[in-house]
Formats: C-alpha cells, sequence, structure tokens
C-alpha cells in the first residue's frame, strides 16, 4: 500500500516523533524506500550580517540536523534517502511527493517556526489541503 514514503522533517519533536512512525510503517508495510526532505525556508535578507556566512551556517546546521536522521534510518534497517531543499516547504514538499510518486506523505504537526505558523498558517495544514496523495500528521 504504502510503497514510498515521504517524510519531513525540521528537527522538532513532532518531526522526529514523523520520522519514527514512518520507520515503524515502513517496516510493517514493507516499504521500497523511505526519503527523509529537510527544507530550509529563503531568509529575505537586505544586506549581509556582520560579515557571516549564513549559506554555510545553515548548510552545517543541516548536516549535523541530518546526521541524526541518517544515524537512526541505518540503525532502522530500512531503506532511505535523505534530501535538503530550500524554499517554501509545504510547496517543496507536495510538488516532491507528486513528481516522484510517493504513496504517502508524513509530517509533524508543529515545526520549529511557531510564530510563523501562527501568522502564515501551518506546513503539515497547508500539505494535508494540497497533496495529490495521503497525508499522515504525527504528534
Amino acid at each position: 500500500m504504502y510503497k514510498k514514503i515521504l517524510i519531513a522533517f525540521d528537527g522538532s519533536k513532532p518531526s522526529v516523533s514523523a520520522l519514527k512512525h514512518g520507520a515503524r510503517l515502513a517496516k510493517t508495510m514493507g516499504s521500497e524506500r523511505i526519503t527523509v526532505v529537510h527544507i530550509n525556508q529563503e531568509l529575505p535578507l537586505q544586506e549581509p550580517v556582520l560579515n557571516i556566512d549564513l549559506d554555510k551556517l545553515i548548510d552545517d546546521e543541516d548536516q549535523q540536523l541530518l546526521s541524526s536522521v541518517v544515524q537512526f534510518l541505518s540503525e532502522s534497517n530500512v531503506e532511505y534517502d535523505v534530501h535538503a531543499f530550500h524554499g517554501d516547504p509545504s510547496t517543496i514538499i507536495t510538488s516532491y511527493a507528486e513528481k516522484e510518486g510517493y504513496d504517502v506523505i508524513i509530517v509533524g504537526n508543529k515545526g520549529k517556526g511557531m510564530i510563523k505558523e501562527a501568522l502564515l498558517g501551518s506546513v503539515s495544514h497547508k500539505v494535508a489541503h494540497s497533496a495529490d496523495c495521503p497525508v499522515i500528521i504525527v504528534k
């Protein structure tokens, strides 16, 4: 039923729960592959900040965050791949799932951007309403 599972991961507690749920589901369903996506939203900065290389800082943070994902999935004995993107999370998640033919998307119910979510709506809400495949929202 769920041969290809897409999991959105941002390091928040709900996304960790989504990752664990996705791994259990993959084992139970005999899934071919889990794909974890991590999306950094573009920062609308007008000028450089104190000569700091923000791209490098973000890339370093991504590597650290995703290394825990790789370790967990390696220990879970499921086939997986991990990708990092930049842009609007809900748009990237839904378009990637559609383009690559995923059977289900798993997301946490809240991400790290609580204030932004309160003002603009949550990523999980947007994904649930715009995805072409089933969406599982995990607490």
